[in-house]
């Protein structure tokens, strides 16, 4: 017997209607329950789901599980690798110890000394490997600041550091800009753009990689940390407990000059630096923390741990552009020695607020700060730009940004279009020419178009922002053919990337 799949009612063989309800008999359904036993669907039990999505969700479990299983895979094999990498590191470090200690092999590899031209070496205090630099060719350091010569650059809110990096397709810069000072700390944001390979010939690549991310240092941190995280990732967390960045702390500035040395934690660079983001990568996806392998020994290829020595008795004139102008403040010189080779730390001499204003580990990239500035209050005139139009009608613009190899205006560039435009808007019968200049870094024909068409850029940004009227403004580009300062140091490149208003 067939049931009606309306009402449910019994239906007599051969049927086409219910007497029920009048439905059509489903010929379907009634050769179906034909084939099963009858149940009425009042009775029937509870509809089974297909079992399609089950058995595709059990196919994806055993996907993800394998893909599981290969990440733990690589893991250990990275881990293995760094393991082997490490001992091989030990065997060596002992077996140098060991012939040092018979005198077969020397210590002296050379020092490095922070004298002025002509001034008499400084003596070399313990084992001169100790204090050995192998810092990238730069003379700021040869002439020890003199009294009043030094400036300051205290922790504001609105403070922009800008730091340069050497790299084989030029000069990429970081952007570092305290955002709020509380009670529990200082928070930054951070933006870079580091140019990936390519390009080729006499033009850089004008691909790069963006990272953009945002750090709170905690306030017992910049009092006494003695590990710096230098190293920034867009997926970084809002803050790393136990560490500072950007700058070094109170403690180990003071111990620095009170000792001469201090306890120091960083990441590596380099091949080990690449190896430690892989196996910190991994693990992280794989969720195996490597200190729980073996003895823990694994765990050092996150950080580098050495003894910063102190180079010298005195703090050192370091060069940088102070809100737009050239100045020297009073930097502390701290080096020492790790696995990977020497690395040279310059802080800035003021306790509160140590900025790190240089560094090189091994012989990874040379990292220097060379622009720092404050905010400007908007209500207020800018009478250095103001005084130098007037008076010189020449002014130098170091505040001004652009993308890498590129001629896009960046946020951080703002401030410095403002005050042109409201210098622009109290003298209405003042005409000005804007001139671009590069580096040296990149070909005569490059660096010449881009220095034109970064003076467009601004002229642009003014005309359709501020509404200055475009027969103001006339604009062009000579390259790296007027160089201001040498281009064989990171400051004085940075120097030489300005944009120069003329009044005519």
């Amino acid at each position: 017997m067939s049931y009606c799949t309306q009402c449910g009612a019994p239906l007599a063989a051969s049927v086409q209607f219910c007497t029920q309800c009048g439905a059509q008999a489903n010929a379907a359904a009634t050769s179906q329950a034909a084939a099963s036993p009858a149940v009425p669907p009042q009775f029937a039990p509870a509809a089974v789901p297909n079992t399609a999505p089950a058995a595709a969700a059990t196919g994806n479990g055993c996907r993800n599980l394998a893909i599981g299983a290969a990440v733990v895979l690589i893991v250990v094999a990275a881990l293995g690798a760094v393991g082997a990498f490490y001992a091989y590191r030990s065997v060596k470090q002992k077996a140098t110890a060991v012939l040092r200690g018979a005198g077969v092999v020397s210590n002296a590899v050379g020092h490095h000394n922070d004298t002025a031209p002509g001034a008499a070496p400084q003596a070399a205090t313990g084992d001169a490997l100790s204090i050995h630099s192998a810092f990238a060719p730069w003379n700021a350091s040869s002439a020890p600041a003199a009294p009043g010569s030094s400036g300051s650059a205290p922790l504001k809110e609105g403070m922009l550091v800008v730091t340069a990096v050497a790299d084989m397709s030029g000069d990429y810069e970081s952007f570092k800009q305290i955002t709020r000072i509380a009670g529990d700390g200082v928070t930054l944001s951070y933006k870079s753009e580091h140019p990936k390979p390519g390009g080729g010939g006499s033009a850089p690549s004008s691909a790069s990689h963006e990272t953009s991310t945002s750090r709170t240092v905690l306030t017992n941190d910049l009092a006494s940390a003695h590990d710096y995280a230098e190293i920034f990732g867009s997926n970084d967390p809002p803050s790393f407990p136990g560490s500072t960045a950007i700058s070094a702390s109170h403690d180990v500035l003071t111990e620095l000059k009170e000792k001469g040395t201090t306890q120091f934690t960083f990441r590596p660079d380099g091949l080990k630096g690449a190896v430690s983001s892989l196996v910190n990568t991994l693990g992280g996806i794989a969720g195996i923390d490597p200190k729980s392998i073996g003895d823990g020994s694994l765990a050092k290829a996150s950080k580098e741990e050495c003894t910063l020595q102190r180079v010298g008795d005195g703090p050192v004139a370091f060069p940088v552009l102070l809100n737009g102008e050239a100045t020297k403040l009073p930097a502390v010189h701290a080096h020492c020695v790790t696995d990977d080779g020497p690395a040279d730390f310059y802080m800035l001499d003021q306790s509160d607020y140590p900025l790190m204003l240089s560094w090189k580990l091994g012989q990874g990239s040379q990292l220097q700060v060379i622009k720092i500035a404050y905010p400007v209050e908007k209500k207020a005139p800018a009478p250095k730009m103001e005084q130098d139009l007037e008076e010189k009608k020449k002014v130098e613009i170091y505040g001004i940004y652009f993308d890498f190899a590129s001629d896009r205006l960046k946020p951080e560039s703002t401030p410095v279009l403002d005050e042109i435009a409201q210098v622009m808007e109290k003298h209405p019968d003042w005409k000005l020419s804007v001139s671009g200049h590069t580096d040296n870094i990149g070909g005569d024909a490059y660096n010449l178009d881009l220095s034109k068409r970064r003076a467009a850029a601004v002229k642009q940004a003014l005309v359709t922002r501020y509404h200055i009227v475009p027969d103001r403004l006339t604009t062009d580009g000579y390259g790296a053919s007027r160089p201001v300062d040498t281009n064989d140091t990171l400051e004085g490149r940075a120097r030489n990337r300005r944009v120069e208003l003329m009044r005519e």
